[in-house]
């Protein structure tokens, strides 16, 4: 009986996956208690990532189909490779939430943790939906929870409410951007399932090319590409540390049902040029401004949302190549970007402050969030030894491999960058002496973000041992792609 549930259970691990995260939010936000919101936050949380990873190991390793349950589901590629990093990534977040969300109205935490819950599930939900109107559905699940956190997590002066702003301006004309474009493809592929995309007939090719660029230009806003996205410097530097982490979870969400879409658009032929095109100009783009911009940053997450434009920019760069090689690379670097992200994020949060002169200091003061810094910036870098050298990699790879060399020296100008402002905080946290003692070391829960260091560090370190991560990467890749079955 057990068994048999047990296997039920498996065969429908999409639905299974989301149900738990809706679920678990709503027993959240119904909790009176912020301790007790916080462990069923955990407890559904880790459940769904132990669904996921599940369900994408047997994806990507042993082919295994799933059933919807009655909805509309599938599980693609790309899909089966993101969808465990976006929970595993809420894990961690959550578990941190303790001390993340100190100072915040303790009232307001069972609803901010049910949030979090809801934009991982919103996130995911778009990645594995089949109908054009369940991504736009997801992403818009995704981003207003994200809002409604960096709205509700922010400080007594209201500050990050200027972030929260920009932000429901920006997800409001990306909705209807994205709602035109679902029907531009829908009509043009005689189709609603984004599938169509690659197996039917395109009926009217030029719609179906603005369709997918209304469709794929709000993600890129959402996954934070410069200059597409004016919110991501006010959100940063003054949202709480909650709120950022969850808007990066967000970040990742965006990019990860943009490769989605890239992929069904480079099975089309006659889409599939012309969304290269679009991908190319807005990949150099958010390579140049990211990089000046991070380059200047003098607030620690400011400086994170614009190394994230870069890396966001290369990214979009191996979409554009529109091979198993590009797929590839734009995996692993999604991988390597949230683990320095994560890291970065986490470590400079123990200091309770965002500028960077916070980090003065740090590694006297916290050693493990000093590591977590250090992994982070030296990924960033694209540093041998580090996750981010071989997403950095892979996409030279990929480049040459299709003869653009440009590309090349576009991912090896983004490394250069970084040495300057991810140098900037390597020395500040060996190199320099703190000027006063940071609040963060008078937090007594600031034992719960050693997971999420932990975990940060392990992502930045397992280029030691990528085979595995290199493995799923291609497989996704090629199955994504239709390549595999």
């Amino acid at each position: 009986m057990i068994a048999e549930l047990l296997e039920t259970a498996r065969t429908n691990a999409p639905m299974l996956t989301l149900a738990v995260l809706f679920v678990g939010g709503a027993c959240t936000a119904a909790s009176a208690s912020a301790r007790v919101s916080w462990v069923i936050a955990t407890l559904a949380a880790t459940a769904a990532a132990v669904v996921a990873f599940d369900m994408g190991w047997r994806r990507l390793m042993h082919a295994a189909r799933f059933g919807d349950a009655g909805i509309a589901l599938s599980l693609d590629g790309v899909a089966a490779f993101c969808a465990p990093l976006i929970v595993a990534w809420l894990v961690f977040v959550v578990l941190s939430a303790p001390s993340a969300l100190q100072g915040a109205n303790a009232r307001a935490t069972p609803h901010l943790l049910a949030l979090a819950l809801c934009a991982a599930a919103g996130w995911v939900g778009a990645l594995l939906s089949d109908g054009l109107l369940g991504v736009v559905l997801g992403v818009q699940i995704g981003w207003i929870s994200s809002v409604l956190i960096v709205g509700g997590a922010g400080d007594a002066d209201r500050a990050s409410l200027n972030g929260a702003l920009r932000m429901w301006s920006a997800g409001g004309a990306g909705a209807a951007l994205m709602l035109m474009g679902a029907a531009c493809l829908a009509y043009a592929l005689g189709s609603g399932e984004a599938a169509a995309a690659a197996s039917a007939h395109v009926h009217a090719p030029r719609l179906a090319v603005l369709g997918f660029v209304l469709m794929v230009a709000p993600l890129a806003l959402y996954a934070g590409a410069a200059p597409l996205s004016p919110w991501a410097g006010a959100t940063y530097g003054r949202a709480s540390e909650f709120a950022v982490m969850v808007t990066t979870l967000g970040a990742i969400g965006a990019l990860a049902v943009l490769a989605r879409l890239a992929a069904l658009a480079s099975a089309a032929p006659a889409v599939a040029e012309s969304l290269s095109a679009a991908f190319v100009v807005l990949g150099v783009a958010s390579v140049a401004f990211g990089s000046i911009q991070a380059v200047g940053a003098v607030n620690v997450r400011r400086l994170v949302a614009y190394a994230g434009a870069t890396q966001v920019g290369c990214i979009l760069l191996a979409m554009a190549l529109g091979s198993p090689a590009g797929f590839g690379a734009v995996l692993i670097q999604l991988f390597a970007w949230s683990a320095a992200a994560l890291a970065l994020l986490g470590g400079a949060s123990v200091s309770k402050s965002s500028d960077l002169a916070g980090l003065d200091g740090l590694s006297r003061r916290a050693p493990l969030a000093s590591v977590a810094v250090t992994a982070g910036a030296l990924s960033l870098m694209g540093a041998p030894l580090t996750i981010g050298f071989l997403g950095r990699w892979r996409l030279i790879e990929a480049s040459v491999g299709a003869g653009w060399w440009w590309a090349m020296g576009a991912a090896i100008a983004a490394s250069l960058a970084a040495v300057f402002y991810g140098g900037r905080l390597i020395e500040r946290v060996y190199f320099r002496r703190a000027n006063a003692a940071a609040i963060g070391e008078r937090d007594v829960w600031r034992f719960t973000r050693v997971p999420l260091l932990l975990a940060a560090l392990g992502g930045v370190l397992l280029a030691f041992a990528p085979a595995v991560l290199l493995d799923a990467a291609a497989r996704a890749a090629a199955m994504a792609l239709g390549h595999a079955p």
